[in-house]
């Protein structure tokens, strides 16, 4: 017979192993940002810009070109921390176990873990809401905003960030707007200032947005049968992972631009229902844009009381452990996460608002 000390330790890692293999929130813009972990506390990215020299021949026998590369920067972060818990005694098959210092057995095990595990999935689904987020708010102006610590800026060029202020310009306006011009101006600054090599673009538009484009006279006329294979508008192809819908591919100029919609939504700090990504803005990003979510490592205490405990970093999305609180009589699971969006190739975005 074990003791109730040991059957939490087995209770705790049952519960974990049951956490982790739980679905999760829609990921959004994470198709463009995968996940990496590391078990450093701090990250960093490293930016060094070449541009599109091209070499100049000369005479043999003379002294060749010397090259002066200009040194590369690098920029350290240390991610924004998520530290959430919920109190395990609280649930109401404690009560009925643990509570009167009864070992759970059979239904009894089976509610408990299904009770604290729904917690559990709550705490992890509002962290990753946080880092769709942080998704958006890198892809929309390059700042991720904090609440407890400075803010990270990725100084996104002022030429990536586009605002249509011209009546006749802004996308409400059918006949006089041109959305696909619009779109070849994103790929050619893509192509120019951001290094990208791809002639596939696409393009993620808020509802508001996606619905002017379509009413535009300019693409409307993409899809005369004398244009053929500029533009292909179909039925949505939904995607009930990423919450991005797939509704035409265009041809702008001579890049390829396929334009999805995304509307997913979460709750502000006051409780109000927020669009991740405004219904007026839309983001180009080429194929080859490269980025990443960067989970840093989270501490951990080691050992154990008998051979000595210490404090390490452990790489891993999500941590997740318990403590019983004996000032509070509170048994906590807590988890623990620090992700940081990061775009690396951070000049192969861009940003229009189709309507100031």
């Amino acid at each position: 017979m074990i003791t109730l000390n040991q059957h939490r330790a087995s209770l705790t890692q049952a519960l974990v192993a049951q956490f982790l293999d739980q679905a999760k929130v829609k990921t959004g813009f994470g198709a463009f940002f995968p996940a990496k972990t590391t078990q450093a506390k701090q990250i960093s990215i490293e930016v060094e810009r070449h541009g599109k020299p091209i070499a100049v021949d000369v005479q043999r026998c003379t002294d060749p070109i010397r090259n002066v590369f200009s040194k590369s920067t690098e920029k350290i972060f240390v991610p924004p921390y998520f530290h959430e818990s919920f109190d395990f005694t609280l649930c109401q098959s404690y009560d009925v176990t643990f509570g009167r210092g009864v070992v759970p057995q059979g239904s009894f095990t089976q509610s408990i873990f299904q009770e604290a595990n729904k917690e559990l999935l709550a705490i992890q689904n509002k962290i990753k809401r946080a880092v769709l987020l942080q998704q958006a708010q890198v892809l929309i102006n390059g700042i991720v905003t904090l609440k407890n610590g400075d803010n990270i800026d990725y100084k996104r060029k002022a030429g990536s960030m586009v605002t249509k202020s011209v009546a006749a310009e802004k996308w409400t306006a059918p006949t006089t707007s041109d959305p696909v011009k619009d779109l070849k101006a994103a790929g050619e600054f893509l192509r120019g200032t951001g290094n990208s090599g791809a002639s596939e673009l696409n393009a993620i538009m808020g509802s508001q947005a996606f619905e002017n484009f379509m009413a535009s006279s300019k693409v409307l006329a993409l899809g005369d049968i004398r244009n053929v294979n500029r533009v292909a508008i179909d039925m949505p192809m939904m995607d009930n992972v990423s919450g991005l819908t797939l509704q035409a591919k265009v041809g702008a100029g001579d890049f390829i631009v396929y334009v999805w919609t995304y509307n997913e939504t979460y709750e502000n700090a006051s409780g109000v229902e927020t669009r991740y990504l405004d219904t007026n803005t839309v983001v180009v990003l080429p194929t080859d844009f490269v980025g990443n979510t960067v989970y840093a490592g989270l501490p951990a205490v080691m050992g154990d009381a008998i051979s000595g405990q210490y404090i390490a970093n452990v790489e891993a999305e999500f941590l997740v452990y318990d403590v019983i609180d004996q000032k509070k009589r509170a048994w906590e699971y807590i988890v623990d996460s620090a992700p940081l969006v990061v775009p690396v190739s951070v000049d192969r975005i861009y940003t229009l608002v189709t309507t100031s």
